[in-house]
């Protein structure tokens, strides 16, 4: 299995982010609640799965993928209401804006085609999320909850290295 995942060509710097993510899922649940730890681990799985996914290196059906990927998003929507009845409002605010990047993403690896025709559309999208979840390390930053403004630059870096990688694919498939 290992030798199926060393052939993918990676660049270094997206195995630093994931690396630098995978502690945070180790610093959140030392240091912070089960359900930030559960959360921080659950993107964590989705972000590589998109990753895969992106770089053509699933090692599975994608049928079965789309399965994981929906069980990953339930445990997620599970965890914002869970920010939501602790009136956690900037973590419920952040998920949200997290919830249209995954259904942008979605479509993205579901109907390339209808991405493809309305890019202009989607791009605009896409570049509105982004500017939320800047805004959210300046909210953070202002209340200066440090852990959280890391957290999300860095989830913020990784989805958006991911975002070009789709980007890219979805051109060489319609050239």
């Amino acid at each position: 299995m290992f030798n199926y995942f060393s052939s993918i060509p990676y660049p270094r710097f997206k195995l630093v982010i994931v690396a630098l993510l995978a502690l945070n899922v180790v610093i959140y649940a030392i240091a912070d609640t089960l359900t930030s730890a559960v959360d921080a681990l659950t993107w964590l799985v989705l972000l590589v799965l998109y990753e895969l996914e992106a770089n053509g290196a699933v090692p599975m059906a994608e049928n079965r993928l789309h399965e994981i990927r929906s069980i990953l998003i339930a445990v997620i929507a599970l965890t914002f209401f869970s920010y939501i009845h602790d009136s956690e409002w900037l973590d419920v605010v952040n998920s949200a804006l997290w919830f249209v990047l995954i259904a942008l993403l979605e479509l993205e690896v579901r109907y390339p085609d209808k991405v493809f025709k309305y890019r202009q559309n989607y791009w605009l999208a896409t570049v509105t999320v982004f500017t939320g979840l800047i805004a959210m390390v300046i909210a953070w930053a202002w209340q200066s909850a440090w852990l959280d403004v890391y957290d999300a630059i860095l989830w913020i870096v990784a989805f958006a290295s991911i975002e070009v990688d789709i980007f890219q694919f979805l051109q060489r498939k319609h050239v």
